[in-house]
């Protein structure tokens, strides 16, 4: 594994923002610039603002790091930075499990992941940051919530198994795992590692996993994995002028929630008219076999959807105008190679306030409701406003 604990921070004095000096301990000590550090970690559409690389907030230190690579053996090009926090690993089992699926939902994320986890103690709970990117995120964690420990870990792409083992071996020991946005299909790439296994056992031994953007698309039983083509050309005219269009391209449980066993996810979602998108995301898992009906969950920009360990969802959100979307459907009306979708008879949910719950276990909730028919032949396709239309209501006993 590449140790980051030597740093050393300079500044361009162009754009005024760190660069971080990495000094690589198995690459016996040959230093190279590995990221510029902006106030948004790149690929991360939270808005969350990222420290200077070694500040020290809310009582969290900068730990060195390190370990010592085998002389022998070629360095690894896993990137684990420097720990900031506790240097010991919490000894206390988490309360949760939790899961969080962001797309700018604000400071209260932090702020529900660490009461989920440990119980909202000061100074408990250990999160890891997972990127492919190779920037230090912790940051973006530092002075939101009192964590114990907040440490990020970069994995290339291509990585092998010891690498994965590697970066598995920190995580095992996390209460959080964060996965920062960008591109899901370097994520789906992961598909099988330990890396993975080790996020799962987080989940299963009642700890918090979320992410932001691409890092909780992934979160999902079914992703839009983005292998065939980049995800922002998988759009909502695309999807309903033919399903099964080159572009979308589908990988199962990448992990095993419970809570959204039976669903796939997608952020911005409004912002990007993707209700089409989604529902033919969830006629194509009924028409391919997957299940006889399914879910689908999206978030609007600056909301969150935070899902607590008895499986009830609730919204978080920046301001009063985003929502939370949970759509129910049973087998689509037409789902056919070249012709456009018909989707009838969805079930919507949509969270817009604080009060406002879903409870996945029960397949239930108290929100906003409506019935919505999806004709890709139409002009607009949705029988409905998806994005203003419900009247409030619950399907709760």
């Amino acid at each position: 594994m590449t140790v980051l604990g030597n740093m050393a921070t300079v500044t361009d004095s162009r754009a005024m923002r760190p660069t971080l000096l990495l000094c690589s301990l198995a690459a016996l000590g040959g230093c190279r610039t590995a990221a510029t550090v902006p106030g948004v970690p790149a690929g991360n559409d939270s808005g969350i603002y990222v420290q200077d690389a070694g500040t020290s907030d809310a009582g969290l230190s900068v730990q060195d790091a390190s370990i010592a690579a085998d002389a022998n053996s070629a360095p690894s090009r896993v990137r684990a930075y420097p720990r900031r926090g506790n240097a010991n690993d919490d000894p206390l089992p988490p309360s949760g499990p939790g899961l969080l699926l962001d797309s700018g939902g604000g400071a209260g994320v932090f702020g529900w992941m660490h009461r989920a986890a440990v119980g909202g103690t000061a100074g408990r709970g250990d999160v890891v940051i997972l990127s492919p990117e190779g920037g230090d995120d912790a940051g973006s964690f530092v002075g939101q919530a009192p964590f114990g420990s907040v440490q990020a870990i970069a994995i290339p792409d291509g990585a092998t198994d010891a690498e994965y083992r590697e970066a598995a071996a920190i995580v095992e020991k996390a209460e959080i795992v964060w996965f920062v946005g960008g591109d899901q299909a370097r994520y789906v790439r992961w598909k099988g590692s330990p890396l993975l296994d080790a996020v799962q056992h987080v989940y299963d031994r009642g700890g918090v996993v979320g992410g932001t953007s691409a890092g909780m698309i992934i979160l999902g039983g079914a992703v839009n994995d983005a292998l065939n083509s980049i995800s922002e050309a998988i759009t909502t005219s695309v999807c309903l002028a033919n399903p099964y269009d080159a572009k979308l391209h589908f990988t199962q449980n990448l992990f095993r929630f419970p809570p959204l066993a039976g669903a796939i996810t997608d952020p911005h979602f409004v912002a990007r008219d993707r209700m089409g998108r989604l529902t033919t995301f969830m006629a194509r898992q009924v028409s391919d076999g997957i299940a006889p009906s399914f879910r689908g969950v999206a978030v609007d920009d600056g909301a969150a959807l935070a899902i607590d360990k008895d499986g009830v969802g609730t919204r978080i959100a920046a301001g009063a105008g985003p929502s939370v979307y949970v759509v129910d459907g049973a087998a689509p009306t037409e789902v056919t190679a070249g012709k456009p979708l018909r989707y009838g008879a969805l079930s919507v949910f949509r969270l817009t306030e604080a009060t406002h719950q879903f409870r996945f276990t029960q397949n239930c909730g108290t929100a906003l409701q409506y019935t919505l028919d999806v004709d890709g032949e139409k002009a607009p396709p949705y029988s409905t406003d998806p994005y203003t239309s419900g009247t409030a209501g619950t399907t709760c006993p």
